[in-house]
């Protein structure tokens, strides 16, 4: 399979089931220990960021099956990948919710597309030019941690304001 089309399903894949989890902690009245670390708690910016990370993740293992015997900057390709959704997001809707008090609901959908599709295309870039940010090792740390902070934030979230639920006023689910 060809990089584009892969990175096209790749696209769609994050887009679909993303989109899903910013419903299913309701769908399923809060109950599962995967559904807290994967589904939205709230309307947080952080648990915005959380609806890219599980399908990410499972985009990380279909691409790790197509690409392993073609790149060797995997790991690379995908802590890009991970950093410019999970940075994108905060920084543009930050911006705008500063700048415009209250962001529509139909820019903050934008915002969740772009995030993913800067992603793919950093990831693209990495791919394609066979880049590497750190050796492929720390890379995979890297990635590791990041999955680390989003679990551990889950269900401790700091007192900051990317946590902060502006509907609710709250931090978190359980808080």
């Amino acid at each position: 399979m060809s990089l584009e089309l892969t990175l096209t399903i790749s696209f769609l894949i994050i887009l679909i089931l993303g989109t899903l989890l910013h419903f299913t902690h309701d769908w399923f009245k809060g109950k599962g220990l995967l559904l807290h670390l994967f589904s939205a708690l709230n309307e947080s910016t952080w648990e915005h960021m959380k609806l890219l990370l599980f399908p990410t993740l499972l985009v990380i293992l279909f691409q790790y099956f197509i690409f392993r015997n073609t790149y060797g900057n995997l790991w690379n390709a995908w802590l890009i990948l991970l950093v410019v959704e999970m940075s994108t997001m905060p920084l543009v809707f930050e911006l705008l919710r500063v700048a415009m008090k209250k962001v529509p609901f139909w820019i903050t959908i934008t915002i969740f597309i772009l995030s993913i599709v800067f992603g793919i295309l950093a990831e693209y870039f990495v791919l394609k030019n066979n880049f590497f940010v750190l050796n492929e090792i720390f890379a995979l740390i890297a990635v590791s941690v990041i999955i680390f902070l989003f679990f551990v934030f889950s269900f401790n979230p700091p007192r900051i304001w990317i946590f902060k639920d502006p509907i609710k006023k709250k931090y978190g689910d359980l808080n």
